[in-house]
C-alpha cells in the first residue's frame, strides 16, 4: 500500500511538471498563430529594409529544394527578434508543419550593429532554412523586433519569390557526402 502510495504522488507530481510546458506551448503557437495570420492579412510588403539586409540562399536537395532566409548587417539595435515565414500563402488550418520561425518558440535573439556575443543572444545574422518539394515559392516573411528599451515595436513584413528553376540564379548543389549525411566510403 505505501508503495502504491509513494507511485500515485510521483505520477501527481510528473503531471504537475509536464503542465508548464505544455501551457507555454500552447501560448508560443497562440503567438505564432497571431502572427502568421498578421502575414496573411496584410496588403503592404517590402522587398528590402532599411534596418538590416534580408537575402535568399537557394540549393538543390535530391527531389527538393531547400532555401535559406538571412537576416544580417543590422542598421538599429534589435531586440527580441521575432520572425515568422508564410510559405506560398498557405492557410493556417491546412499547415502539416510549423513554417520556419524564430522567437516564438526559442529563445530570444537579439540583432545589434557591431556587437556579437552568441552565448548572450547577440548572433551576427539569422539564417532559418526550408526545405519544399515544389521549384516556385513566395515567402511572406515578418521581421519584427523592439528597441533597446523594449517599449517601442517595429514590424516589417516582405515578400520574396524564389525559383530555383530560373536560369539567372544558379543553384548550389548540395552534395550530401559533403554535408556528413551520405555514405562513409
Amino acid at each position: 500500500m505505501f508503495k502504491k502510495g509513494w507511485l500515485v504522488l510521483l505520477l501527481l507530481l510528473s503531471g504537475c511538471l509536464q503542465q508548464p510546458r505544455d501551457v507555454a506551448f500552447e501560448r508560443a503557437l497562440t503567438v505564432f498563430e497571431s502572427h502568421y495570420f498578421s502575414i496573411l492579412d496584410n496588403d503592404r510588403f517590402l522587398n528590402s529594409s532599411n534596418y538590416f539586409n534580408i537575402s535568399i540562399e537557394k540549393y538543390e536537395l535530391s527531389n527538393q529544394y531547400r532555401y535559406d532566409l538571412i537576416i544580417d548587417n543590422p542598421q538599429v539595435a534589435m531586440y527580441d527578434v521575432v520572425i515568422v515565414i508564410v510559405e506560398n500563402n498557405q492557410d493556417f488550418e491546412s499547415l502539416s508543419s510549423l513554417t520556419p520561425s524564430l522567437g516564438v518558440f526559442d529563445a530570444s535573439v537579439n540583432l545589434v550593429p557591431n556587437q556579437i556575443n552568441l552565448s548572450k543572444g547577440f548572433p551576427k545574422g539569422i539564417l532559418l532554412s526550408g526545405i519544399s518539394t515544389e521549384s516556385t515559392i513566395q515567402l511572406r516573411v515578418m521581421v519584427a523586433w523592439k528597441d533597446y528599451y523594449k517599449l517601442k515595436q517595429s514590424r516589417e513584413y516582405f515578400i520574396l519569390d524564389i525559383d530555383f528553376l530560373r536560369d539567372d540564379e544558379p543553384l548550389d548543389p548540395i552534395n550530401p557526402d559533403e554535408e556528413g549525411e551520405g555514405s562513409d566510403e
